[in-house]
């Protein structure tokens, strides 16, 4: 649903939230500055729209 303000924007509906270290917080932070997102919420969205990014995860997770 769309606001007066900005009738292109999409409402969110839900929030995913996790516990992190100060570290893995920190390693966000420096992957979505390197790759160029303005936030780390930014960067996440990227990954879950981004299928060849989550087939990377998938990946790396049967590795370890």
């Amino acid at each position: 649903m769309a606001n007066k303000k900005n009738p292109d924007r999409v409402n969110k509906e839900h929030m995913i939230r996790v516990r992190v270290t100060n570290a893995e917080h920190e390693k966000f932070i420096q992957r979505a500055k390197e790759y160029g997102y303005r936030s780390v919420s930014e960067f996440i969205r990227s990954l879950i729209e981004d299928d060849n990014s989550m087939e990377t995860v998938q990946n790396n997770n049967a590795i370890s």
